[in-house]
């Protein structure tokens, strides 16, 4: 399990920008980055990404994290050319979490397969400021549904995102367990069938937006932050076959409320 409160009580310590600015300035950057990196091995590093940290590159310019990384296994391994980093999963960039780069093409292949397939599991952690509800009442479990095309055109509109290929009939569907509440209400959230969710436009869709989530009527968050953490990984490796769990460590997941609150 890994310790991510150090990094979300950090503030600004692990902001885009200051490493960014290593890595065009050829500084050394493994030390730094070191607190980062939850697992490394020959096809893969996994990762916490910080909220502000792009996962894809898109039309800011602003380096994403693969090329950050990259630099970190061209300093590390001491390559004389450019080290092969790559995404295999999205997340948002005023999310938070964990997330897997492909060091090798093979294990990018690979890795892609078993997200296709729906073999690589995920599970998040989210802060809502108000509750689900069934009838009325406040619920401990729900699945979250909608119409993949209703959802895709509420992230467009509001997020300005280019369209999918989804078709009528096709929809996106999550379980959210309640974790804890108080002044927020915590939420685990698992992908049904590992393929098709958009969680932050779901839980707007049920009434109870993100915190710092504003583009979807959530309440801002200092540094644009939205309260959604990736929390647990599980997928085969990409070359031994064996299954591998990666998490976020009990203690930070039940200290989420004052990370985001205070």
């Amino acid at each position: 399990m890994f310790d991510a409160s150090r990094i979300l009580v950090a503030g600004d310590a692990f902001d885009w920008r200051y490493y960014a600015r290593i890595i065009q300035k050829q500084k050394p950057c493994v030390a730094a980055l070191l607190p980062l990196v939850v697992h490394e091995d020959n096809h893969q590093l996994v990762v916490f990404k910080p909220a502000g940290w792009l996962s894809q590159p898109d039309a800011t310019g602003d380096p994403p994290i693969t090329e950050i990384f990259a630099a970190y296994l061209k300093e590390k391994y001491q390559k004389p050319g450019n080290a092969f980093c790559a995404a295999v999963q999205r997340l948002d960039r005023p999310a938070q979490g964990l997330m897997v780069l492909a060091r090798t093409s093979k294990g990018a292949a690979r890795i892609s397969a078993e997200i296709r397939s729906g073999q690589f599991y995920k599970k998040y952690h989210v802060l809502t400021l108000k509750p689900l509800r069934a009838a009325g009442r406040i619920s401990e479990r729900m699945v979250l549904s909608a119409d993949m095309q209703k959802i895709d055109r509420m992230a467009r509109r509001v997020e300005n995102i280019p369209a999918t290929d989804s078709s009528p009939g096709m929809r996106y569907l999550v379980t959210a367990q309640l974790v804890s509440a108080g002044k927020v209400f915590q939420y685990e959230v698992i992908p049904e069938g590992g393929k098709y969710h958009q969680i932050r436009a779901l839980f707007a869709a049920y009434g109870a937006p993100l915190l710092g989530d504003v583009r979807y009527g959530g309440p801002p968050l200092q540094r644009g932050r939205i309260a959604l953490l990736a929390s647990l990984l599980r997928y085969r490796h990409p070359t031994t076959g064996s299954w591998q769990i990666f998490s976020i460590d009990d203690r930070t997941l039940a200290r989420l409320p004052d990370f985001f609150t205070t």
